[in-house]
């Protein structure tokens, strides 16, 4: 995947008897995100709701909260957006989900590479009784949805992060399991 989805949320919060804003902590996570070198482009809010917290207080204060998702391309830049996030104090921070820019250029070469081996397939079956594939008389395509998970392989990020310091070597990118696409096609040939 090179387009790997991180929902958020950041929360007005009490620090004593000050109100930490919504605003202050989007400020400050906006800062820190162009310090780590991140577009800001890639972050948008998540949907146009907002919650509200009643805060049993004698003024009571109404606490808001934001839900926002930020697009980054690998594991690498994951880290780095959790880094903040924890540096913000922000809450529930999760991969949600994970793709491919090149998705549908993919999905179109496996249902090619399909069809080619229904053809080859029916080619050596009636090679098998002295005959040949005449043309399709009809091509349907069987739909199998893909279970696109973002599941990190290699092991845990900070135990793979420790044993490699320790070690004193350079650390290898932990990864996402790879898309997997599978199609196929219920093909019916003349037979010449």
């Amino acid at each position: 995947p090179n387009e790997i989805y991180i929902s958020f949320t950041l929360k007005e919060r009490m620090d004593g008897k000050n109100k930490i804003t919504i605003e202050s902590q989007e400020a400050e996570m906006k800062k820190q995100l162009q310090k780590a070198g991140f577009n800001l482009d890639k972050l948008s809010l998540a949907d146009a709701s907002a919650d509200y917290v009643t805060v049993k207080r004698k003024n009571k204060e109404v606490l808001a909260s934001k839900n926002y998702l930020m697009k980054v391309a690998t594991t690498t830049e994951v880290a780095s957006v959790f880094e903040v996030l924890d540096n913000v104090q922000a809450l529930n921070g999760d991969i949600i989900r994970v793709a491919h820019s090149e998705i549908e250029k993919y999905r179109k070469e496996v249902k090619i590479m399909a069809m080619k081996a229904a053809k080859e397939k029916a080619g050596y079956l009636l090679e098998a009784i002295g005959e040949t594939v005449g043309k399709p008389l009809m091509i349907q395509e069987r739909e199998t949805y893909d279970d696109i998970r973002p599941m990190m392989i290699r092991g845990k990020a900070a135990g793979v992060q420790a044993e490699y310091e320790m070690a004193d070597e350079a650390v290898p990118e932990i990864s996402f399991q790879k898309i997997k696409l599978k199609y196929s096609v219920f093909a019916r040939f003349g037979i010449n």
